[in-house]
């Protein structure tokens, strides 16, 4: 083919491109900023690196489309569909767009191009990040992308796009650096570097797991972490807030002593009442600290079982009321017998009556009996 030929048909190819994005413009409507609009499945539409085979969520949801050797998705009227997806689904609430389907598409351009030439174009489109693809009822539903979120995107090479991939398919659990060398088969400078690239993009952000502090795991950056990495309630920046705890567990006893008997909504509602969380304390959370204070022997758990006259058939669905109280047999801090030193001395074997080490000359012996 001549160099004119060649660029007569790449012209065809952009202007078809064109039609297809005029098409989907019209039809998504409004300003593309809808809730939930990050452009981020179809971002990675063509994230796949020549000659090496992914495995991610969003490939795995492929509808059956065939790829080329250059990771095409040459699927029915709708190339590209199986890298995003997924991925897509899964950080957009359906209807946050409106889009438009493959079938929509197909009848809006009519005769105006083939099955292939519609395909070419919305790869073309996918590869320069115009538009968005995301699977809705069974189907796929194209939307533009939003300009600024393009933006973020614009110049990141297809390794780049790929991790961005994974970690988007991690969701709020994260992604850390060996599994995800394991995911994109990537060394692990080049994977290093790329989270530079897409931290200082503010596309991703690294956060330290609380049980494993050297260990960073990398979320989407418009993710709040899970209580797995967070530590939850209990934990501030990664560090376990005792003394939080502490007074927790202080107005808690408080409460519920001045109570004849008391529901763990009642001491949930109590404890949201006084504000003494900076977040929001579910009945979970206050379950264990109530839990704790039953363990410790200051309260007592009572599992009230009188709507249950027992005279008909089993109700298996029956479940019984917890009250908490004042607890009847209160467990003392301390006493003489757990305080004895010799259950903690470190050398109860040497000591003997005429040894170097006896009861007759212990410090802490003669300071126990004097207590």
């Amino acid at each position: 083919m001549s160099r004119a030929a060649q660029a007569a048909a790449q012209a065809a190819a952009r202007n078809r491109a064109r039609v297809v994005l005029e098409h989907i413009e019209k039809a998504d409507g409004g300003d593309g900023d809808g809730d939930g609009d990050d452009a981020r499945g179809a971002e990675g539409a063509r994230a796949d690196a020549p000659g090496k085979r992914r495995r991610s969520g969003a490939s795995e949801d492929a509808e059956g489309g065939e790829r080329d050797e250059d990771g095409d998705a040459r699927g029915r009227a709708g190339a590209g569909r199986g890298d995003g997806a997924s991925s897509s689904n899964a950080s957009r609430r359906e209807g946050a767009r409106t889009g438009v389907t493959e079938d929509e598409l197909a009848t809006m351009l009519g005769q105006e191009m083939s099955v292939e030439e519609r395909a070419e174009a919305i790869n073309t489109l996918l590869r320069e990040k115009k538009i968005d693809v995301f699977g809705r009822g069974g189907g796929l539903v194209y939307a533009r992308v939003r300009e600024a979120q393009a933006a973020k995107f614009k110049g990141l090479s297809t390794e780049d796009m790929l991790v961005y991939q994974i970690i988007q398919h991690a969701g709020n659990a994260g992604m850390w650096t060996k599994e995800l060398k394991q995911r994109s088969n990537l060394p692990v400078p080049q994977i290093t570097k790329i989270f530079k690239t897409l931290e200082a993009r503010k596309l991703i952000k690294s956060v330290k797991h609380v049980a494993q502090q050297n260990r960073k795991v990398y979320m989407l950056y418009e993710l709040e972490p899970s209580r797995e990495i967070t530590g939850g309630a209990w934990y501030t920046e990664q560090e376990y807030d005792a003394e939080f705890i502490s007074v927790l567990r202080e107005q808690c006893v408080k409460f519920i002593y001045s109570r004849e008997r008391v529901t763990l909504k009642e001491v949930s509602d109590f404890v949201r009442a006084s504000e003494l969380s900076r977040i929001d304390l579910g009945q979970d959370e206050v379950l264990q600290i109530v839990n704790t204070l039953v363990y410790d022997g200051k309260v007592d758990e009572i599992k009230d079982e009188s709507q249950d006259d027992g005279m008909g058939k089993a109700d298996e669905d029956f479940q019984p009321i917890t009250f908490y109280t004042r607890a009847a047999l209160p467990v003392p801090e301390s006493n003489a017998y757990t305080d004895i030193p010799c259950g903690v001395c470190p050398v109860i074997n040497e000591c003997r009556p005429d040894g170097l080490i006896n009861p007759s000359s212990c410090e802490y012996m003669t300071a126990w009996l004097n207590f």
